[in-house]
């Protein structure tokens, strides 16, 4: 038997952290498309059920157009099983309410249910403000195959429960194969026990770039006791954060053929922002708004950050016979801290080499 383990699909979010209006609204239909793909990924190759394990919607409201596509999508992949856990940001979910749901669509409430499917046993619930009452609860039967569907960051520690975590050391020894999480963005698995490990499958589509890398869901194949874990890379783009360090770079020419070299293997369909980083002198030429634009070639989204810092000798300026020179001078004789007075100095030579300074 095959499952898929998605989780954090975030339907509806906003997308307007980085791109205009139009590229945002594209990457909230593209969430949507992602996640009916998935669907048609499971359809194609006979997979027999969907974990969701939290937050398909980025909040607890969904227009209507994304709700009537959602149930439409599930329902007409009918031979598949969905089982639909909400997460902190779906938790009252408009999805569930109104109309009579698919009947292949298994939602987990607020107290531990048991969804059979063949010879497994998928069980979930969402944690609330008495979870060690919940854990204690947890009864799975040894002699049979487990998953349990949990939404939070993972947390160790006997004695610890908080909002929106998953105690792992209080799920040890209750029976379970295989802990399929949701909360965290990028997959991650480890082991829970003797018996059962845990993974998170990270999200579909990554939304910033506090979400790079490869993005997609885990594909489950059970053989008995035996559960068998792959990540599938499914996003349709990627986000990539780059750090490029320019020290001892001379000129904006030389800046951009590292730049170019960075992005020589990453297809123009993603999502990229570069860091300048490290030092520069006085003078070393670094035009940004050249760079980007003799950049601009077919990324879905490219930006620069300017994170790099002057390396600079104050001393050399105190003896000379220039506006430089008098301008140092008359900065360190000032009243301010010798923090301040730095960044002053170093502010008002990039000025005075033209550069364009961002106060």
């Amino acid at each position: 038997m095959k499952l898929i383990h998605c989780s954090d699909i975030h339907l509806g979010a906003s997308m307007r952290a980085h791109l205009g209006d139009t590229d945002a609204k594209k990457r909230q239909d593209e969430l949507l498309a992602t996640f009916s793909h998935m669907i048609d990924f499971a359809v194609k190759n006979e997979i027999d059920g969907i974990i969701i394990a939290g937050d398909l919607l980025d909040t607890d409201e969904c227009d209507l157009k994304t709700r009537n596509f959602l149930i439409d999508t599930i329902k007409n992949a009918s031979n598949v099983q969905f089982y639909y856990l909400c997460g902190n940001h779906d938790e009252n979910s408009l999805l569930l309410r109104g109309e009579s749901l698919p009947n292949n669509l298994n939602v987990f409430g607020d107290t531990w249910t048991t969804f059979k499917l063949k010879n497994i046993n998928i069980t979930g619930v969402t944690l609330g403000t008495d979870n060690f009452r919940l854990y204690n609860s947890l009864n799975l039967p040894p002699k049979e195959t487990n998953i349990v569907v949990l939404h939070g960051a993972d947390i160790h520690g006997r004695a610890t429960v908080e909002p929106d975590t998953v105690n792992l050391d209080l799920l040890k020894n209750h029976n379970i194969d295989y802990l399929a999480l949701g909360h965290l963005h990028s997959f991650r698995e480890g082991r829970l026990d003797s018996r059962g490990v845990y993974a998170y499958s990270g999200c579909l589509e990554g939304r910033g770039f506090d979400e790079c890398g490869p993005k997609g869901f885990i594909l489950l194949d059970i053989n008995e006791h035996s559960i068998s874990r792959k990540f599938i890379p499914f996003a349709r783009r990627m986000l990539h954060d780059i750090d490029i360090d320019i020290t001892n770079l001379k000129s904006t020419h030389d800046i951009l053929e590292k730049i170019k070299s960075s992005l020589s293997q990453i297809s123009q369909n993603d999502l990229v922002r570069i860091n300048l980083v490290g030092s520069y002198t006085l003078e070393t030429e670094k035009h940004l708004e050249l760079l980007l634009s003799s950049l601009e070639t077919g990324f879905f989204y490219l930006t620069i950050r300017d994170k790099s810092h002057l390396k600079l000798d104050i001393n050399k300026y105190l003896d000379d016979v220039s506006i430089a020179g008098e301008f140092v001078r008359q900065v360190q004789a000032s009243n301010l801290s010798i923090e301040d007075k730095e960044r002053v100095i170093t502010l008002g030579l990039r000025a005075l080499t033209g550069e364009e300074v961002k106060l």
